[in-house]
């Protein structure tokens, strides 16, 4: 199973998941059923990435926008809203790594 450890996995990590979100993650042989990629799992390791990313106290505002962000694109996902949840991700990925 995929585990984020590093910046460099975040920034793969959310390419993967806009190519394959919200359902058509690859079946991975390798994995249990249990472990396949899935939509609340993919958006999990995202928030996680989030923490490798900033996880100083001074941080916490910017990991509770991105976080939001994250709320709002999984939202839209579940809704079957996938273009605009696309864009949100997209929005997430030009404000993980921007200085405020």
């Amino acid at each position: 199973m995929f585990v984020m450890e590093s910046v460099d996995d975040l920034w793969n990590h959310i390419a993967y998941v806009m190519a394959y979100a919200p359902d058509q993650f690859p079946y991975r042989d390798f994995l249990a059923d249990d472990e396949q990629m899935t939509l609340d799992r993919a958006f999990e390791q995202l928030r996680q990435g989030v923490e490798i990313a900033y996880p100083e106290a001074e941080f916490a505002d910017k990991r509770a926008h991105l976080n939001g962000i994250l709320d709002q694109s999984y939202a839209q996902y579940r809704a079957g809203e996938d273009i605009k949840a696309g864009h949100l991700l997209n929005d997430f990925q030009d404000n993980i790594f921007k200085a405020d």
